[in-house]
């Protein structure tokens, strides 16, 4: 009974995300060329990385419906509800704390304080409706939920771009390419496996515990930078943002490698 509830929850919350998310879409007021620019974008972006998560899948043994579970919710769940939250943040950050650093640091502050834990609500849907045990299914759940939720993010802002003509709408779209290398796929997969070690291993493993909670605030506190103003920076020959995407990149293989090694393990014990 209470499965049943929370997948009603869940088919529920995501249908209105469907008909949030597509709304822009079949109203038929975008023209052709937009049209093809959302198609372009698919071919580019979605369908690669979609076929990317299945075959990782496959190869860490997670469950197809898992799988299915958290991409739907990072995509029609933790994406509408985060935009709502973030507008609403905005317009009281604007009305009460004009030219601040509060404002200054608003979105670097509030997005990973609303978009992380509603992208691990995805993942919660995840593993309650179909379990997974494993810490690599756990890392790959949080890979999926992250990626469902940055193609609604990217989306958005495609959407946002048209009107601005074709040329501003492309550029954007290889920028969000070449920014989505170390983005939401990645925090949601730090947060996802750091909250599943600390949970396993609170009260038996306090090393286990440690790495858990080093990788779930890494996360925000990429998030952080990422959305700070420090990206826009501009020097010379570019720096900033190539040296955080590489730090990011790196603890998530350090993360990979904990999964993987306490996988082998808890194998060699059973």
């Amino acid at each position: 009974m209470k499965k049943n509830i929370v997948l009603f929850i869940f088919l529920l919350l995501s249908a209105i995300g469907l008909e949030y998310e597509t709304q822009a879409y079949t109203t038929g007021n975008m023209s052709g060329t937009s049209y093809g620019i959302v198609g372009l974008s698919a071919l580019l972006y979605i369908i690669p990385s979609l076929l990317l998560i299945r075959q990782l899948g496959k190869k860490w043994q997670t469950p197809a419906l898992s799988l299915g579970v958290a991409l739907l919710g990072g995509l029609f769940i933790s994406g509408w509800t985060s935009g709502l939250a973030n507008t609403y943040i905005h317009e009281w950050v604007s009305t009460s704390f004009p030219n601040t650093l509060l404002s200054d640091l608003e979105n670097a502050i509030a997005a990973p304080l609303v978009e992380e834990p509603l992208k691990l609500l995805a993942v919660a849907f995840a593993v309650y409706l179909v379990p997974v045990k494993k810490l690599k299914s756990f890392l790959m759940l949080g890979i999926t939920a992250g990626m469902g939720f940055q193609i609604s993010e990217d989306f958005s802002y495609i959407l946002s771009d048209l009107p601005e003509g074709f040329s501003f709408t492309i550029s954007g779209i290889l920028g969000r390419i070449t920014g989505g290398v170390a983005s939401h796929w990645l925090y949601t997969a730090l947060t996802t496996l750091g909250l599943a070690l600390m949970l396993r291993y609170a009260k038996t493993q306090k090393n286990h515990f440690r790495a858990g909670l080093f990788y779930f605030l890494a996360a925000f506190v990429l998030h952080f930078f990422w959305n700070s103003p420090l990206t826009a920076i501009e020097t010379d020959i570019p720096v900033i943002v190539p040296a955080m995407t590489a730090l990011a990149v790196f603890i998530f293989y350090q993360a990979y490698r904990t999964a993987h090694k306490i996988d082998q393990e808890e194998l060699g014990v059973h």
